[in-house]
């Protein structure tokens, strides 16, 4: 697994050696990045990588400009290939580690970013509430874009009052493209958008 555009380019990752992740092939990641170099501005974004893994996709686009990026990643193992990557490329003033539950966090956090990465482990009981629980998060705001992979044989709801959707398949994979609609709060001017203190870097 690489790195294949931007700063990094051509620099390996190390993946984790672990059977229930999944991590995102190169051919899937590039598809995924030649649709949002249409779509977005990496330069000084901010990015949360959910279910991060070894940090593929959130590393990818730091690698193209984005000015931080947010992991959320419970499983110990996982961390410390996130970790032994972050310290390989030298960028660990840019990106912060939250060693928990992505539904928890979502919950609890009361930012919002540019652009989130959404790679469930596939057999994930709860994988077809994602983008509902991201939508109801403090996580978005009108023009985020979420990027979520699944199976295709997974069902996941996507309701088009939060999102604008598009779908692309790659073989026994399905990536959505979704761009979050405004909020009520939004035109409201009540979403306040207070920031999380930033966590240690490891």
């Amino acid at each position: 697994m690489r790195i294949i555009a931007g700063e990094y380019r051509g620099r390996f990752l190390t993946t984790v050696r672990d059977h229930s992740v999944r991590p995102t092939t190169d051919r899937v990641k590039q598809a995924l990045f030649d649709l949002l170099t249409h779509r977005i501005d990496f330069t000084e974004s901010s990015v949360l990588d959910l279910f991060a893994g070894s940090g593929s996709l959130g590393l990818e686009a730091l690698s193209r400009g984005a000015h931080e990026v947010v992991f959320v990643e419970k499983s110990r193992s996982s961390i410390e290939v996130l970790e032994s990557n972050i310290a390989a490329l030298d960028c660990s003033a840019r990106c912060t580690i939250y060693p928990a539950d992505v539904f928890w966090f979502l919950k609890n956090t009361h930012r919002s970013y540019d652009l989130v990465f959404v790679d469930p482990p596939y057999k994930l009981e709860s994988i077809g509430t994602l983008p509902s629980a991201i939508s109801a998060s403090k996580v978005l705001k009108e023009g985020s874009y979420v990027i979520m992979e699944h199976s295709r044989e997974s069902h996941v709801d996507v309701s088009p009052d939060s999102y604008e959707v598009m779908e692309k398949s790659f073989g026994q994979t399905r990536a959505l493209i979704l761009k979050a609609k405004p909020k009520a709060s939004e035109h409201s001017g009540a979403l306040t958008g207070a920031g999380d203190s930033r966590g240690d870097h490891s």
